[in-house]
């Protein structure tokens, strides 16, 4: 059985999952959609893929690996938005409404308000954060969780521990911007009655 103190600590954690995984897949439903505007040309996937190459020299990139087809990155952007809109109804069961929730991805990412989460935040926090759940249900140790939080270094591919006090800062910012702008809302609507 859990105290009301657990109770809500999982509470805040469901909260927070919902709204990081709903920025991913809005992140990543909003690249898709970039990408099947762009260019397709082979010429175009040669240059990246040798730029790539120079900055990841950990990795192979061939120049394939830059070219889409339009079918399958439609098809992409549309399991993203069914995704974003499983993670909204979850957001909607702990207090988030789906107007919220679509405002502060839309704030993320057309103003940078969180910029940690824009750049790389939506890829790492949706694990950790699943982690942080799965340990306050007493599903995996402490030491399972603290594995968990590790990032990849970019150049060279290697994990290295994760900044948790950056983490942290990033949270309470998430938490921050998500009571701004439902305090924003709620003011529009009471002051247009």
């Amino acid at each position: 059985m859990y105290t009301p103190r657990q109770i809500i600590r999982i509470i805040r954690v469901l909260r927070l999952l919902a709204v990081v995984q709903a920025y991913h897949h809005y992140t990543m439903m909003q690249m898709n959609h970039k990408l099947l505007k762009s260019d397709n040309s082979w010429e175009d996937a040669e240059k990246l893929s040798d730029l790539m190459n120079i900055f990841f020299p950990h990795t192979e990139h061939s120049p394939t690996d830059f070219l889409h087809n339009k079918d399958e990155v439609t098809d992409e952007i549309l399991n993203y938005y069914d995704d974003l809109k499983m993670w909204t109804k979850l957001a909607e069961k702990v207090g988030i409404s789906e107007k919220t929730l679509t405002a502060f991805c839309k704030n993320v990412d057309n103003f940078d308000s969180i910029i940690h989460l824009k750049a790389l935040g939506h890829i790492y926090y949706p694990g950790w954060i699943m982690a942080f759940f799965l340990y306050l249900n007493n599903n995996i140790t402490k030491k399972e969780l603290q594995n968990t939080f590790v990032e990849f270094n970019m150049f060279s591919g290697k994990p290295k521990p994760a900044n948790f006090a950056k983490f942290r800062k990033i949270i309470l910012q998430i938490e921050n911007k998500i009571a701004e702008i439902t305090i924003k809302q709620y003011i529009r609507k009471s002051t247009i009655k």
